[in-house]
């Protein structure tokens, strides 16, 4: 096959990328690196690590000219999945075109046109687990019918809470409220995601429930796991996986041999974003890999322990930093380590920054990865060192008035400009290539309105920036709860409407939480409202007559042309009269939650989300609109059913996107504004976790609770420590998304203290991990940083 000097040398003159030892020691050695070697790679931010793993791939094919059907590589998200896969196929066919062309492969050409890349097995561990399973299954045995996670919300309330009532009971609602340390209620919604997020850990952390089900004298356990048992069997017994219960299978399926027609063959593992694994897909991993070295093959893990950001997802960083000794262990290997520690992404002060963040934290280091190589700048070219900035200011609004002012020069007045030492740089969007998409602001939530009814940053910018002279639009599709948006608001509530007016139907259910039922009614009004202010003529049919022929069952004049009739037909007939469920992008992405709800509730509902009209049997009517209310609206109604990350994969380039941290991640943009107080006037107890955790929070105490039943046993750093362990990776990932500039923003409240009241008013701190205050309350603000521009 391909030489590897020439293999080097292509990629140089055919991608433009500098692979030697002089250039990157590490990327050269992952590529370089033999068949049989086993590779852990520990990737800091902009390093090249889907460069490292997308070459190591072709690498294997074109030089040591491994069959691409014998390699299988994943990574994380369907969006960092789709980016390994694009890279493979893309860069392959440069590099076999470039190959082809040079006189030295002229006997080879034949074996090049015949390469199908294609046959890499790429993607999710879970997608790769389904096409695998669907591929390679018994003969006559069912396709897996795989639930979206807001589906497996909707079950988890239908069976698991509203049969048998048990979202009315008081040792249940006592043991959710205390596991997630709240004051409040928990909603049916919320002790949803509760019981969900225990049942991903049983199956992620490999728990024995039925000895957590019979540990301690707590009664609420005892429901929950009735709870969690009702919901997998009615997954069993409806021949459903959610993405759990599929990689089980995946998994149980490895061990009893029922897949050697893949795994005789499966000789290179490649998995990306090593640190957000859980044990269950270690296991996977580990399975795959005994299968890969008999077959004389390896496994490659790529990743990072500094931005390990999902333990609130299962993900157990420890399997990351103790991954050689654990396979060594497991599988009597021996990996290579590789650090990829240059930065290609930043600039100098943006590189300088984050290092000293990530490392100002002694109590941190021992959380990391042994002997970890601090990042180095490593950029192309000589971009302009722009200074990290700073804009804090006295109160939200001023803040929020600011901060628009200065988006709307970068993006529309030719720039802004700042000055630093006699240097003046000019921030603004490329006039040829650039966009208000180039600008992207993090927040801890990008969630728009606070408890109390307060507007918080997101809100305020948002109206800001509409507002202002040159209108730049927001996309932030998550900063409300979808039950609260009011273009969902009137489309639910049009939909009861025209489905059971005057809430017939809906007062015969036995079971109807009462945050249902607020809702309902709230949707109802707001549905009565939107007919009355909208009286435009589609055809032959206004909204008003619409809604009032379906509630009198004349099909006819609602367009209605069966006996059977599928909801999601009533959505589009009704969205006609939504203007922003048509044209706005934030209004597509609530119109394609609702239909998703729609489409995928029809696997576990009794008449598949339609509505059944009858004029014999209104019984069966009533039931299927039942049906529906409990399969889709209910769960709608409870915050069960909310706005899922996939769906906000593309960013329209005309609008600034808001996002949490957890989204941005694997992300980067020219400019990134990363609000790092906007909420914090004082020192509040209430706030701690978002800044400086007093304890181990929801997230760690269900990790105490369950994992004493698990083979990972209970974790030895305490609860706190992981809290500020996990906040310190959050911003460690935020300050290291931006290539050009970094502005931090928030209250001055967070920058210089404030006035505590009374008769001796006195200057207190407001202790915060995001401005270097470290875990023994010493503060580290421009200690030893480049220093802060405050604009």
């Amino acid at each position: 096959m391909i030489q590897f000097l020439d293999f080097i040398t292509t990629i140089q003159s055919t991608l433009g990328r500098a692979i030697t030892p002089e250039d990157n020691q590490g990327q050269y050695d992952a590529i370089e690196s033999s068949l049989d070697r086993s590779l852990f790679i520990v990737a800091g931010p902009g390093s090249g690590k889907t460069t490292v793993m997308a070459l190591r791939v072709l690498k294997l094919v074109y030089v040591d000219g491994i069959d691409p059907s014998t390699v299988l590589a994943t990574t994380f998200t369907k969006k960092a999945a789709t980016e390994l896969r694009s890279r493979i196929l893309g860069w392959g066919e440069r590099l076999r075109l470039a190959f082809i062309e040079n006189p030295t492969y002229a006997d080879q050409r034949e074996v090049l046109q015949l390469i199908d890349f294609n046959q890499i097995f790429t993607g999710t561990l879970d997608s790769i687990s389904e096409n695998i399973l669907q591929e390679y299954r018994e003969a006559g045995s069912p396709t897996p019918v795989i639930i979206e996670d807001f589906i497996a919300n909707a079950m988890m309330v239908r069976y698991g809470l509203l049969d048998g009532g048990r979202y009315k009971n008081k040792d249940l609602k006592a043991y959710l409220k205390g596991l997630s340390g709240i004051s409040y209620d928990l909603n049916t919604g919320g002790m949803a995601g509760i019981l969900l997020e225990i049942r991903d850990r049983v199956c992620h952390d490999q728990v024995d429930i039925d000895t957590f089900n019979e540990s301690g004298e707590n009664p609420g356990i005892k429901v929950a796991c009735e709870a969690i048992r009702v919901y997998m069997r009615e997954l069993e017994e409806r021949l459903l996986y959610d993405y759990g219960r599929l990689e089980q299978e995946f998994f149980q399926k490895l061990l009893n041999g029922e897949l050697t027609e893949f795994t005789e063959k499966i000789r290179f593992i490649l998995v990306d974003e090593y640190q957000d694994t859980n044990l269950l897909q270690e296991h996977i991993y580990f399975e795959l890999a005994r299968h890969a070295l008999q077959n004389g093959g390896s496994i490659t893990v790529v990743g990072d322990d500094d931005q390990s950001i999902y333990r609130f997802r299962g993900a157990t960083v420890d399997l990351f930093t103790h991954f050689p000794s654990r396979i060594q262990e497991a599988l009597q290997v021996y990996p290579t380590v590789i650090t990829l520690s240059k930065n290609y992404r930043s600039t100098q002060n943006i590189v300088d920054r984050v290092e000293q963040f990530v490392t100002l934290d002694p109590t941190f280091q021992c959380a990391r990865v042994e002997e970890k190589p601090p990042i180095e700048y490593a950029r192309i070219g000589k971009p302009v060192n722009y200074p990290i900035l700073g804009m804090f200011r006295d109160d939200l609004p001023t803040l929020a008035r600011d901060l628009s002012f200065f988006l709307e020069g970068v993006v529309h007045n030719g720039g802004v400009e700042i000055t630093q030492s006699g240097t003046t740089y000019t921030i603004c969007v490329d006039a040829d290539r650039g966009s208000p998409a180039d600008i992207c602001v993090l927040c801890s939530s990008p969630q728009e309105m606070k408890a109390d009814g307060n507007p918080r940053l997101p809100r305020l910018l948002r109206q800001n920036l509409h507002n202002a002279t040159h209108s730049i639009e927001i996309f932030n599709p998550r900063g409300q709860q979808l039950r609260e948006i009011s273009e969902v608001q009137v489309l639910c509530g049009l939909m009861l409407e025209c489905i059971d007016p005057e809430s017939t139907i809906q007062n015969k259910i036995k079971y109807l939480p009462k945050d249902a039922k607020k809702f309902f009614g709230a949707w109802r009004d707001a549905a009565q409202i939107y007919i009355q202010q909208h009286s435009e003529q589609y055809g032959d049919m206004t909204l008003g007559k619409f809604v009032q022929a379906w509630q009198t069952r004349t099909p006819h004049n609602a367009f209605v042309q069966k006996r059977e009739v599928p909801l999601l037909d009533l959505v589009y007939r009704l969205v006609t009269w939504i203007p922003p469920m048509q044209y706005d992008v934030e209004g597509l992405v609530y119109l394609e939650v609702i239909t998703r709800t729609i489409t995928q509730s029809a696997v576990f509902t009794k008449f598949g989300s339609e509505i059944i009209f009858d004029d014999e049997n209104t019984i069966l009517e009533g039931k299927s609109i039942i049906d529906a209310m409990r399969g889709i609206f209910i769960p709608l109604a409870t915050g069960a059913i909310d706005i899922n990350e996939d769906l906000l994969e593309t960013i329209p380039t005309d609008r600034i996107p808001i996002m949490s941290i957890h989204q941005a991640k694997g992300l980067e943009y020219p400019l990134v504004i990363v609000d790092v107080g906007s909420d914090f006037k004082t020192e509040h107890h209430k706030q701690a976790f978002k800044r400086y955790p007093r304890e181990g929070g929801r997230t760690c105490r269900m990790e105490d609770e369950l994992r004493a039943f698990s083979p990972l046993q209970t974790p030895q750093r305490p609860g706190v420590d992981r809290a500020f362990d996990d906040l310190t990776r959050q911003y460690f990932v935020a300050f290291s998304r931006p290539q050009d500039v970094l502005l931090l923003v928030g209250l001055n409240s967070v920058k210089d203290g404030y006035l505590t009241k009374g008769r001796k008013p006195t200057l207190k701190f407001i202790k915060n991990v995001a401005t270097g205050w470290d875990r023994d309350e010493t503060w580290h603000w421009g200690k030893g940083l480049p220093d802060i521009i405050h604009i």
